[in-house]
């Protein structure tokens, strides 16, 4: 039996109960939450052995991905999806591993700018493949046609939620 079983079953209760329920599209949502847990176990599995978890994981990759490998706070947080707080700790701990390292903005000393390390740009080489390797089987079977649609869905799902904000 599928670990959504008793989720689809419970919002086909709610329908029974509250039949304006948009149970389809709730289904749907749930699914989602239930994807995304699933894609941060096995990458938070991935990472427990190199001390690392998904926020400082996110971190790491997008300090990677960025135009010489460094980015604002405010930058970072927006792209990793951390609230500044949560950004704060994670950095403390990327810091105190030696991986990044923060400073001002040459003329601006209110803007934290963060900086990937060699050491950060080591092991984000060398964890990158082993996270990639692993989340993206759950594309398994997934011809290029369905890949394209599926993302063309989810941005206009995600273009919906950003006109609501």
């Amino acid at each position: 039996m599928s670990s959504f079983a008793a989720t689809t079953k419970r919002l086909k209760n709610i329908h029974a109960r509250m039949p304006e329920f948009p149970e389809d599209l709730m289904r749907v949502l749930r699914m989602t939450y239930h994807i995304q847990k699933r894609m941060k176990d096995l990458s938070n599995a991935a990472l427990r052995k190199y001390d690392l978890v998904d926020a400082s994981y996110m971190v790491l990759a997008v300090l990677y991905g960025s135009e010489d490998e460094t980015s604002t706070a405010s930058t970072l947080g927006e792209a990793c999806m951390e609230k500044p707080a949560n950004l704060t700790r994670v950095c403390n701990d990327l810091e105190a591993q030696g991986l990044i390292t923060r400073g001002n903005r040459p003329g601006d000393r209110r803007c934290v700018m963060i900086k990937l390390t060699d050491t950060g740009r080591a092991l984000v080489e060398k964890v990158l493949p082993e996270v990639y390797g692993t989340t993206t089987r759950a594309y398994d079977g997934y011809s290029p046609v369905e890949l394209k649609l599926l993302e063309d869905l989810l941005r206009r799902q995600l273009n919906n939620l950003e006109a609501l904000t």
